[in-house]
């Protein structure tokens, strides 16, 4: 099938709708009553195939309902991604994501399950890097050796106020690329912010509130450009 530009990715659910875009919207999941519940597992099932066959035409790809872990798992075959956005589910490994050499934005939401962000140090491509719905206590460090992202934003889940821990901020003394940093619903485990003070290029920096953390948030705020 020809492959075409979209200015406006089209929302996609079933694999047979797919023309040979570079860009989709895709809805396979959490689908209405319309769809019988063999319907609904089939759609998965071929979805999963198509990625898993190897590279497609497309570059950019959200998700823009639950993604069910092994959707996630077939991208792996999807080498070609330039970005990537993925709005929640049960996915785990992003190993999957280690052949996509050329991604530049990936915004991984609702990543609940994520405990190992390892995998995210060899994405040199990448610019913009977003992972929220993180939980429980995490090394961040593997996100500082990322030497193109400039734009980063890692967080718990906002919509509930639960926060991530991560072991410490040092990270971000590793990236002085760095100009816009949000840290949302997150708590650094040490309460030592001083590496924020060591980005020399932030246009942008907001970080949320913690008792004992030092610099204090006030002290931030007079020193960085904060985002209200």
């Amino acid at each position: 099938m020809p492959a075409r530009d979209e200015d406006v990715p089209r929302k996609v659910v079933e694999v047979r709708e797919y023309e040979g875009e570079t860009a989709i919207d895709l809805a396979a999941t959490q689908l209405g009553s319309g769809y019988s519940e063999t319907q609904k597992r089939q759609i998965v099932d071929e979805w999963v195939t198509f990625f898993g066959s190897g590279p497609t035409p497309i570059r950019s790809l959200r998700f823009l309902t639950r993604t069910p872990k092994r959707l996630f798992a077939a991208l792996s075959a999807q080498s070609q991604l330039t970005a990537l956005q993925v709005k929640w589910g049960d996915y785990d490994d992003l190993q999957v994501l280690s052949g996509m050499a050329g991604l530049m934005s990936l915004r991984l939401r609702g990543a609940s399950s994520v405990q190992d962000l390892r995998p995210l140090a060899g994405l040199q491509a990448v610019e913009t890097l977003q992972v929220e719905g993180l939980r429980g206590l995490l090394d961040a460090s593997p996100v500082g050796q990322m030497r193109s992202v400039t734009d980063l934003e890692l967080g718990g889940n906002w919509m509930t106020s639960k926060s991530v821990r991560i072991i410490s901020a040092g990270f971000l003394a590793e990236m002085p690329q760095l100009q816009r940093l949000l840290l949302h619903t997150l708590i650094v485990d040490d309460l030592d912010y001083h590496p924020l003070l060591s980005l020399p290029n932030l246009q942008k920096v907001r970080v949320m509130h913690t008792r004992g953390m030092s610099p204090s948030k006030e002290q931030l705020i007079e020193r960085l450009p904060w985002e209200a």
